[in-house]
């Protein structure tokens, strides 16, 4: 029986040491997602050994006191995000979907990044993804990739040479980007045939331009 608690308890011990001495991930936080763990490890054995053998009130209340702070943050949280958060349009995601699907899939498009982008929700390839993500993850040398991205966007004077090194094959025109590069010159517009349109937005083939811009 004690080896068996041990079994548990050592690496419980372990987790929650390491998530003091370690940062595992550039975001601080993201060192509990490992260190509750222990935690969850450590619970069977708090009940079994320690508060199952007090009386019913003083385990009401030691319940009460270790769960209680966790429903106070998930009801708030719930409280603030009515009538909740948004992710995707369904019928927007759909008829991205419907529009790239005669494209080919190695393709790489340029599109703002952002984490819910319909292009990333239907798999496909784009110049750079969330810098959150990216950023959580532990890849920090995405500046100059953005940067070249967003010059990109705003139809800057050397646009093609950046697609080019980019990779670029197809550029989609949407919400996100709209919002985000309002001042885009869309050089694009005139020199790449428009290959699928609709109210979600359009996709310019740069594999096929047709004059300098």
């Amino acid at each position: 029986k004690l080896t068996e608690e041990i079994a548990f308890l050592l690496p419980a011990f372990a987790i929650f040491v390491s998530g003091l001495l370690f940062q595992f991930a550039p975001w601080d936080w993201d060192n509990l997602k490992l260190m509750i763990w222990a935690y969850f490890l450590l619970l069977p054995f708090l009940w079994s050994q320690l508060v199952a053998r007090w009386s019913v009130p003083v385990r009401v209340g030691v319940c009460i006191a270790l769960f209680s702070s966790g429903f106070i943050s998930l009801f708030g949280g719930l409280a603030a995000g009515r009538p909740g958060f948004g992710l995707i349009d369904r019928g927007e995601l759909d008829a991205v979907g419907a529009a790239v699907r005669p494209l080919p899939v190695e393709a790489r498009f340029a599109a703002y990044p952002t984490y819910n982008h319909p292009l990333l929700l239907q798999g496909r390839k784009v110049v750079m993804g969330y810098p959150g993500h990216l950023w959580t993850e532990g890849f920090d040398h995405y500046a100059a990739t953005q940067s070249q991205l967003r010059d990109m966007m705003q139809g800057i004077g050397n646009w093609r040479q950046i697609s080019r090194a980019l990779d670029v094959r197809y550029i989609f025109w949407g919400r996100e980007e709209m919002m985000n590069y309002s001042g885009s010159t869309r050089p694009w517009e005139t020199t790449a045939p428009l290959v699928a349109s609709g109210r979600w937005g359009s996709i310019y083939d740069l594999g096929q331009i047709q004059s300098p811009p």
